[in-house]
């Protein structure tokens, strides 16, 4: 099998011996077999082999699509590419002659559609350049020239390639695909005795025998569909026959009620008419005195109203009274705008004298100065503070880092020295600064001091740690290590030192000679001098503490003087500050000194015009008042005419409606319109009926239109649904409702022999057809009796070969299932166990439902003891150990189906060490046995009992998480079948040969 961009799985090709126990494991980035890519593979196999579980059937196989990498679930964002197409392939060949017999499946995964296709062709083609890159591009024409076959989908991949009964069956430990409890993921108590039966039937190879059943079963319910079908449908014919002979009934009583209906109508129309024309003569005889009492009321309001026109045309005081108002209103708006801008005044010159006293008290201390002088005054000390805080801050950084290199030289980590043992130590590496473990005596310093110095930042290791030390301080640029000698030897004389360093300083004392004036040391090979007369010894632990603790003093002294400086700086920052604030103020009172003054004088001039302004406003006032009491006067006269001249309009207005109304009432007796609705061939003098004693005109309309009412309904129309009638009755429909509504006094827009022509034209043409339509329904009904006979015969035919099916599915079915019980016994004793066996309920079908097999694992837990069921758990690892022995179980008794491939993911979790054991004992058997090719993903603490029974065993390798792909799988094996071996052997090496360590 060959994987191009399928999850982390490289695109070398990976044998795999049929026929056997396969184990899978590897090495992920934690350095166990978690994160390796093993599960990816199972994956890749599942699909390859069309695992119902990937559900190839739903949404063309898109859930299969999500094995190609993607660089975010790989842990490498950034580093690679989320691959869009993908290929997983696969090369089957027979025992006898697989040269001749080898076929290559392709299938080509992609994230958009088409998600799953799927191609194939004779011979081996596999990707086998030996660049990777090349492979990929490789791949792409390769699935270009398979065109020889045009590919199939997802859903046909199973059956056209393996047929009905499954190649593989697979659990999988991984979210790509819908977790389903099954046998194969070891969860046999979550899963119903129904769904264990299904699996047991899928795995035992029968379910080719189910299909047929349900086919033969299809076929007499689609036998009894067209029976009872035919049976609707003579039902429906039935009740469609009776439906139109009882429409061939109604339709005659509708002849009947319409023909009365035009009866009544005309004996209520004369009636009507003869009313009218009575009533006509007696509205004219009212209206004429009517019309004289409106004419005297007329003119009576006439003389009023050209009165009150003459007294309103006889003077001015609403002018006056509305002249005089606007002046006064001017005169207080004048008054009031003096009193707003008096009062802004006055507010403004309360605050100016608020604000000058408050100056008053700030301005007692200036010395005279301008605010400009004080102001740089000012910032001169705010300069001269912060200077001086600036330099007692460095002082206190000082005295910071006299303390921490005091504090580093007392744990021997001082100067440059120190961060050498710091990088060292952090590698568990030992070593000290040379000048903390060197130390000479004052007799020997001018000599010694001038030699070492150059080494001052030096440290010592012991001579065995030395290449280790060097690959620590790589990235350190001039660090100094001194090593240890092999041997001890004698110091020079004057020199003490804990670790014996003596060639090191040898080599110095022969080095250097001693320069006496000026004191020095001189390398005369190097041509180097280095100047002596240090004033304080220079090496040794208590010197260099000494020094340091000397340099910390002299840096707290400083600090104390800098912090004396601020407090003085600030006491003279605080003096200028209030100088200048003095300055300003006095400043500011000047100014505001003369806006008062000439504030107050601007109130004095607005009181003086605000006395003038108020007399104004009361002289207009007066004047105003004067013109509203003439007014009021002149306006009670007109009122009171008003009210006259409203009677008298009133009067009038109402002898004028009731001369409207009895015209209008006049003109509702449709005298004219009752006439139109008469025959044609009556005249004004024809009226054969009295008015004492023919029928109540109410009573004869009524009639007419429940009979009208009556012939629709039986003629099959909704007579108060105009919408629901055909194109020519919707309107008979609709005038019949406005006719029905109709007010009985009023003549009606249309007669009743109008409305219902449509009608009377529509039965009189079906008269002939309904005779036809009576005749054709006894002779139809006569030959549907006979046809459905003949369905009734075929039906019994097809259910009683139905049930001999159904007999023998049931025999085998139940033969299968206790040679599975039988298996599942053996491997139990087998492996010491006390027994186990399957209690099976049968639910036979009935009608569409399906055939129920209840299958109930069972066990014992003692010799003496009875068969358990599963559900009674009482151990996790023993119920995974019978799930497992159950799906061998089921794989021994299927002695026809080949080829039959088993994915275990996560094998052997949860399981002590002699279930374990257990369990690959039997795969193994069962495997060599029935020549199932079983592959079970082993965890660190399973590989190694899984080695000792495996035939081939898979190595996944995953080093590095920063790593986008696994490195090429490893496989050990043995195949007795040398031809399929050699098969693919030289795809398998190509490309290989570079990957360094492959096997």
């Amino acid at each position: 099998m060959q994987t191009i961009d399928v999850a982390r799985l490289t695109t070398h090709p990976v044998p795999l011996v049929p026929g056997t126990f396969i184990a899978v494991s590897g090495q992920g980035p934690r350095g166990d077999s978690n994160g390796s890519g093993k599960t990816s593979f199972l994956a890749a196999v599942s699909i390859l082999l069309a695992d119902p579980q990937w559900q190839l059937h739903h949404r063309g196989g898109r859930i299969a699509a999500g094995v190609l990498f993607r660089a975010d679930s790989a842990g490498v964002k950034g580093l690679g590419h989320n691959a869009s197409t993908g290929y997983i392939i696969g090369v089957f060949a027979d025992d006898d002659d697989p040269h001749q017999t080898a076929v290559t499946v392709w299938i080509r995964l992609e994230t958009s559609k088409p998600y799953f296709q799927v191609r194939w062709a004779d011979g081996v083609h596999l990707a086998n350049d030996p660049d990777e890159q090349q492979r990929y591009l490789q791949a792409d024409s390769i699935w270009q020239s398979l065109r020889g076959n045009e590919p199939i989908s997802a859903s046909r991949m199973a059956e056209v390639l393996y047929g009905d009964s499954p190649r593989c069956l697979a659990y999988l430990d991984t979210p790509l695909r819908p977790p389903v409890p099954s046998l194969l993921s070891q969860q046999m108590t979550e899963m119903a005795p129904k769904d264990i039966g299904e699996s047991l039937i899928a795995l035992s190879g029968s379910k080719g025998h189910l299909d047929e059943e349900r086919e033969q079963r299809g076929q007499v319910l689609e036998q009894r569909r067209k029976r009872d079908a035919s049976l609707a449908q003579a039902a429906e014919r039935d009740a469609r026959d009776t439906a139109d002979l009882r429409a061939i009934d109604d339709r005659d009583a509708a002849r009947a009620e319409l023909t009365a209906a035009e009866t009544s109508w005309r004996q209520y129309v004369a009636l009507m008419y003869a009313q009218v024309q009575k009533a006509d003569r007696l509205a004219a005889e009212e209206i004429e005195a009517l019309a004289e009492q409106h004419g005297a009321a007329a003119a009576q309001a006439k003389a009023a109203e050209d009165e009150l026109a003459g007294l309103r045309r006889n003077t001015d005081l609403s002018g006056d009274e509305a002249r005089r108002r606007d002046a006064w209103t001017k005169a207080k708006k004048h008054t009031s705008d003096l009193r707003l801008n008096r009062t802004r005044v006055s507010e403004r010159h309360t605050l100016l004298v608020d604000e000058r006293n408050r100056l008053l008290g700030g301005a007692t201390d200036w010395d005279g100065r301008s605010a400009v002088e004080t102001l740089v005054e000012r910032d001169k000390a705010v300069e001269d503070r912060n200077r001086k805080q600036i330099l007692r801050e460095a002082a206190d950084q000082a005295v910071g880092d006299a303390q921490a290199e005091l504090q580093r030289a007392e744990e021997g980590r001082a100067g440059n020295a120190g961060q050498i043992i710091d990088a060292l130590r952090a590698q568990q590496i030992d070593s000290v600064a040379l000048f903390d473990v060197l130390e000479v005596d004052e007799a020997v310093r001018r000599d010694w001091e001038p030699r070492l110095w150059a080494y001052r930042d030096a440290v010592v290791v012991e001579h065995d740690l030395l290449e280790e030390a060097r690959n620590v301080i790589a990235d350190v640029p001039g660090a100094l290590i001194i090593t240890t000698d092999d041997e001890e030897g004698s110091l020079p004389d004057g020199v003490r030192c804990r670790l014996p360093v003596t060639a090191f300083l040898h080599a110095l004392s022969n080095r250097f000679d001693t320069l006496f004036s000026p004191p020095g040391a001189l390398d005369s090979v190097l041509g180097l001098t280095v100047t002596g007369g240090f004033a304080e010894p220079q090496t040794g632990h208590d010197a260099v503490l000494t020094r340091l603790r000397r340099e910390l003093s002299a840096a707290r002294e400083k600090l104390n003087i800098a912090a004396g400086h601020v407090q003085l700086a600030e006491a003279a920052l605080a003096l200028a500050v209030a100088r200048h604030d003095s300055a300003v103020a006095a400043e500011r009172l000047e100014v505001v000194n003369s806006e008062e003054q000439e504030l107050a004088s601007k109130i004095a001039t607005l009181d003086g015009a605000l006395v003038t302004a108020e007399g104004e406003e009361e002289r207009r006032q007066s004047e105003w008042e004067s013109a509203r009491d003439a007014l009021s006067g002149y306006q009670h006269m007109i009122a009171a005419l008003d009210v006259k001249l409203a009677a008298l309009r009133e009067t009038e207005k109402a002898r004028l409606t009731n001369l409207m109304n009895r015209k209008k009432r006049r003109q509702d007796l449709d005298v004219e319109e009752w006439r139109a609705l008469r025959p044609t061939d009556a005249d004004d003098t024809d009226n054969p009926y009295d008015e004492q004693t023919s029928s109540n005109p109410a009573d004869l309309r009524l009639d007419a239109v429940e009979r009208l009412t009556e012939a629709l309904r039986l003629f099959g129309i909704d007579p108060f649904d105009a919408e629901s009638a055909p194109d020519e009755l919707r309107e008979c429909v609709t005038l019949r409702v406005a006719l029905a509504r109709h007010e009985g006094g009023k003549a009606p827009q249309t007669a009743l022999t109008t409305i219902a022509l449509p009608l009377r034209t529509k039965l009189d043409v079906i008269a002939g057809a309904d005779k036809v339509t009576r005749t054709r329904i006894v002779e139809q009904r006569a030959e549907h009796q006979r046809i459905h006979h003949g369905l009734e015969l075929d039906l019994a035919d097809a259910e009683m070969r139905l049930g001999v099916l159904q007999d023998m599915i049931s025999q085998r079915v139940e033969g299968i299932l206790s040679r599975v019980s039988n298996a599942f016994n053996r491997l139990d004793e087998a492996r010491g166990g006390n027994g186990a066996d399957l209690h099976v309920a049968t639910s036979v079908p009935d009608g569409a439902a399906e055939w129920v097999w209840e299958v109930t694992p069972r066990w014992k837990r003692s010799r003496s003891g009875g068969h358990v069921s599963y559900r009674e758990v009482a151990n996790g690892a023993q119920v995974k150990v019978y799930a497992v022995q159950l799906v061998l179980a089921a794989v021994l008794a299927d002695s026809e189906t080949h080829g039959r491939v088993l994915v275990l993911d996560e094998l052997g979790n949860s399981l002590g060490e002699v279930n374990r054991k257990d369990v690959l004992r039997a795969l193994k058997r069962v495997a060599q046995e029935s020549r199932v090719t079983i592959l079970g993903t082993c965890q660190d603490s399973v590989l190694v009992d899984a080695a000792d029974v495996c035939g081939q065993l898979l190595w996944f390798s995953h080093v590095s998480e920063s790593d986008a792909y696994n490195r090429p799988t490893r496989v050990w094996g043995f195949n007795e079948m040398s031809e399929q071996v050699e098969l693919t052997a030289g795809h398998i090496r190509s490309g290989r040969e570079k990957e360094e360590g492959d096997d």
